[in-house]
């Protein structure tokens, strides 16, 4: 749900492609939301009641996984941005770059989501308890407590994920500095022992709590955002090592390969596993840290499409498509435009109010607040390293 916005790491070139595939990743979380309502063939089924028969029918339950790509180009992107090459992280800038970034759309949609609610509730309940009700999950989502008391989350569902990147940004300034410290054997043992731990951690919790937690919990999606910290560490070691051999295309195409065939072969294995979800934690990792890998390493044919203009377009505007898709499907339901006429109508809508949403609202706005930040705290004027980082954060 990150932005990249045109950063650059020092010595390195641009990692736009990994952008413009954001774009196609929520994508597929906004077909896993939709294609219940516009087609009726989907609509008996539900997370909690496992994914129906046949390659397509799996697809409309599979890739809310996307998620867990997210989380892991979180990792790999703030890595990038602020430990690579950098000065020691500036906390404070950091979190303010975070907030200016993420919170005034989220905000934004926060409240307007709120209204429908307000709705069914004062119809349900009188004006008065609704308003109170409202409140109180407006209030909590808000301050981004929906996943910690799962009562609250009852408007816009996929906000949940906003609030496990909230605790990342939380863990990043000590867990990103602990571990872009790792080289060698203890990189690759720190990448075993978070993926797998991550994995039995999963498998150890989901009998005990609601399917809701399981998939939502903060905590057991941590080893994933970890993880794309130390992908980014083990590229930049290998990249900055003495003598070093280039990477030829044919390993990039290869691990591609892989990783595509892998993630589309894990779609009719799901339900073997008999739980609901069983990818969203993070257990299709390697297949994503492929694709992040063959599209960072090194300028290709397909590197080189996903970074033309109009993808990186849609992939920076990719944090509103996320957000917006859910409330917007809510109104065309209330409109009764659930028709499959209406599913074109219905994406075209979302990607270009999410485009509008960068253009207008989340860009100007971002610049504006840290802008005032800086003009309250600014860098020392002798200070070249100061002056970068800002620079960073202001197009990050």
């Amino acid at each position: 749900m990150n932005t990249q916005d045109q950063f650059e790491p020092s010595g390195t070139k641009k990692i736009s492609p990994l952008t413009s595939l954001r774009f196609f990743a929520a994508l597929l979380v906004l077909y896993h939301h939709s294609v219940r309502v516009f087609l009726p063939v989907f609509a008996a089924r539900s997370v909690s009641h496992g994914a129906p028969q046949g390659f397509i029918g799996a697809i409309s339950l599979t890739f809310s996984v996307s998620v867990s790509f997210f989380f892991l180009l979180s990792g790999y992107v703030l890595s990038q941005v602020y430990l690579r090459k950098g000065p020691p992280l500036d906390v404070r800038k950091f979190f303010v770059a975070r907030l200016a970034r993420l919170y005034p759309l989220y905000f934004v949609v926060q409240s307007l989501a709120s209204c429908e609610f307000l709705f069914a509730q004062s119809q349900r309940w009188g004006l008065k308890i609704g308003i109170e009700k409202t409140a109180e999950v407006l209030a909590g989502n808000l301050l981004m407590l929906q996943v910690w008391n799962h009562r609250l989350l009852r408007i816009d569902a996929p906000s949940w994920s906003l609030c496990c990147e909230a605790f990342f940004y939380l863990c990043f300034p000590l867990l990103g500095t602990l571990l872009w410290r790792l080289r060698g054997v203890s990189l690759w043992t720190a990448a075993f022992t978070l993926y797998v731990g991550g994995q039995v951690l999963v498998m150890a919790v989901r009998p005990y709590v609601p399917v809701i937690v399981a998939l939502t919990l903060p905590p057991l999606h941590l080893s994933t955002f970890a993880l794309g910290i130390l992908l980014a560490r083990g590229q930049s070691l290998q990249q900055e090592r003495p003598g070093k051999s280039p990477v030829h295309t044919w390993h990039i195409y290869a691990v591609l390969a892989v990783s595509v065939a892998g993630l589309l072969f894990s779609i009719p294995l799901q339900p073997l596993f008999k739980v609901p979800n069983p990818y969203n934690d993070g257990m299709l990792m390697p297949l994503f840290a492929g694709l992040i890998w063959a599209l960072s390493a090194t300028p290709t044919a397909l590197s080189r499409w996903l970074s033309c203009r109009w993808l990186f377009a849609l992939g920076n505007a990719s944090y509103a498509l996320y957000l917006i898709h859910s409330p917007i499907l809510d109104v065309f339901q209330y409109l009764h435009w659930v028709s499959l006429s209406f599913y074109a109508v219905y994406v075209v809508l979302c990607v270009g109010l999410s485009l509008l949403s960068f253009h207008y609202f989340e860009t100007p706005i971002r610049l504006w607040l840290v802008d005032r930040f800086s003009q309250k705290h600014p860098a020392p004027q002798n200070s070249i390293a100061s002056n970068v980082s800002l620079g960073r954060i202001r197009r990050w």
